[in-house]
């Protein structure tokens, strides 16, 4: 079998004023024409610089790169771009930037073909059999506002399909969907990649979408370390590098030193100066807010309703419920079941076409724009699934600024920034610049920008998005800490089911129980979950 990518000792540093940022650390590899490959990793491993460098929108600081049998690393810019808009699919994790707003899905997928000169009739036929496939053959008409967010992305797939490209590219194509909607992308994906013969790299931190494919490579701190998708298989490179996951290493009490001794077909590692099994927690963190009264509700809907345009079906129907103090609450369910509305309509962003919103024993859904801005001002506090760090600055300045624009004295910003800093885990990196941090990294900071203020609530839009599973983990347990020890209420909007399992309560949309949600009595005393009427 021919190689489609091949990748020998591939350095890539990303330069920075303040020094460089090595993302590939000397990885080589080789994927097989026709081969469909999920790569995995934690956050900040260099998948996704991996995959700029496969699409020619970045260049090897060393090495070798051949992509379906170009030098990457060698070629000019222009026959990078021919490569790409010729032969090469991207299919990217923020579907709904990627979609022009203003044409319909018919318009989207036939895009990529007029700017090739293929709309003749076997490419309106093409464009019609993708649009059939994915399901989509009564949607051919709509915009992307009015799909769902498997639907938009099952476009995208079709948009990056159209032109039948010799390889797919794939950056977390299922990062922002629920199980139901990520089975279905994933099928369509591996489906539409098989049809075309092409060779597939999908990089994701999702398990099931790695079991769907037929090989698993992970990628850690820039190098490949294992492969395969239930029991990976360590791999030795050729300096003698190996990488020993960190489950491995907390089992065995690994510090930072190991005597290495071998017999045939063994190596074996001996521990020097194990971590003592008693080893102690991080300190929790203190109370930082503000003492103010408590309610025994802290937020409340009452006969919530909402829809957007001539929709005949309401997004949110006549919903009532409760969210208590000082826990973490999640708002589950599928994409598209109005999880996000959910969240704009308590945090103020947005209003109900009916019912109230009452946030700490005060109506918010009928303030008006200014009002509403002094509210979130000294009340609220938000952390999105993507980044919103302002990039050139530091972690501690990112904090600082959100600490500042709520009316705290530059002396006071500065020392209180540090210590959530801190709390995050992430105090050594404080003078690190944001556009130099991992997406891990990036989304404790926010956390920790979101919390300096001491807001009442908290609301999070899928706060483990696009993150692995480890550091996910680790984004829910300082939710947890913030809602448990640090008094804050948060609501969070997920389909991951870690962080439905950690939560406190949840409130599951688009299902039976949600569409009867108007029968529910708003007080009925309970563990957060009303009752049925």
């Amino acid at each position: 079998m021919s190689a489609a990518i091949e990748a020998r000792e591939l350095f890539h540093l990303y330069r920075a004023a303040y020094g460089d940022v090595a993302a590939l650390r000397g990885l080589s590899l080789q994927i097989g024409a026709g081969e469909v490959v999920s790569v995995l990793g934690p956050s900040g491993s260099g998948k996704t610089t991996l995959l700029g460098l496969c699409s020619g929108h970045l260049r090897p600081s060393s090495g070798e790169l051949t992509v379906l049998g170009v030098d990457a690393a060698g070629q000019t810019r222009r026959k990078l771009r021919q490569l790409r808009r010729t032969s090469i699919g991207i299919v990217r994790q923020h579907y709904h930037r990627a979609l022009p707003h203003e044409l319909t899905v018919e318009e989207i997928v036939a895009l990529p073909l007029r700017l090739l000169g293929q709309h003749d009739r076997a490419g309106r036929d093409r464009v019609r059999a993708l649009i059939k496939t994915a399901g989509l053959s009564r949607r051919v008409a709509a915009k992307p506002g009015e799909l769902s967010g498997g639907e938009q992305q099952r476009v995208a797939i079709c948009a990056a399909l159209a032109k039948q490209p010799k390889l797919i590219l794939a950056d977390e194509p299922t990062g922002e969907l629920d199980a139901k909607a990520t089975a279905t992308v994933v099928q369509l994906l591996l489906q539409l990649a098989a049809d075309a013969g092409a060779t597939g790299l999908i990089v994701t931190h999702d398990p099931a979408v790695a079991l769907a494919t037929e090989r698993t490579i992970h990628i850690r701190d820039g190098r490949l370390a294992a492969e395969g998708a239930t029991r990976p298989v360590l791999i030795v490179d050729d300096q003698g590098w190996l990488r020993l996951p960190r489950r491995l290493r907390e089992q065995a009490g690994v510090r930072d030193r190991v005597r290495a001794q071998a017999t045939w077909g063994k190596v074996e590692l001996l521990v020097e100066d194990p971590v003592a099994r008693t080893a102690g927690e991080r300190r929790p963190a203190e109370r930082l807010e503000p003492a103010e009264k408590r309610y025994a509700t802290e937020v409340a809907l009452d006969c919530l309703t909402k829809r957007y345009g001539s929709q005949d079906d309401a997004v949110i129907n006549t919903l009532t419920w409760r969210f208590d103090p000082e826990q973490l609450h999640v708002v589950a369910g599928p994409s598209g079941s109005g999880k996000t509305t959910l969240l704009n309509l308590v945090a103020g962003l947005d209003r109900p076409d009916t019912g109230e919103v009452w946030v700490g024993g005060e109506r918010i859904d009928g303030l008006g724009p200014n009002d509403a801005a002094r509210w979130r001002q000294r009340t609220l506090g938000y952390l999105s699934q993507h980044s919103t760090l302002v990039e050139f600055l530091t972690a501690q300045e990112n904090v600082e600024l959100a600490l500042t624009m709520r009316g705290h004295s530059p002396e006071e910003a500065a020392p209180r920034a540090r210590r959530w800093l801190d709390w995050v885990g992430l105090g050594k990196l404080a003078d690190r610049r944001a556009d130099s941090l991992s997406g891990g990294e990036q989304r404790r900071v926010a956390l920790a920008r979101a919390l300096a203020p001491g807001p009442r609530v908290l609301v999070a839009d899928e706060p483990t998005a696009h993150l692995d599973r480890v550091t996910g983990r680790m984004v829910i347990k300082l939710l947890q800490q913030a809602a448990h020890e640090s008094g804050t209420t948060i609501i969070a909007a997920s389909h991951d089911p870690d962080v439905i399992t950690a939560a406190d309560t949840k409130l599951v949309l688009g299902s039976h129980e949600e569409r009867n949600a108007g029968t529910r009595r708003l007080h009925e005393p309970g563990s957060g979950e009303a009752k049925e009427g």
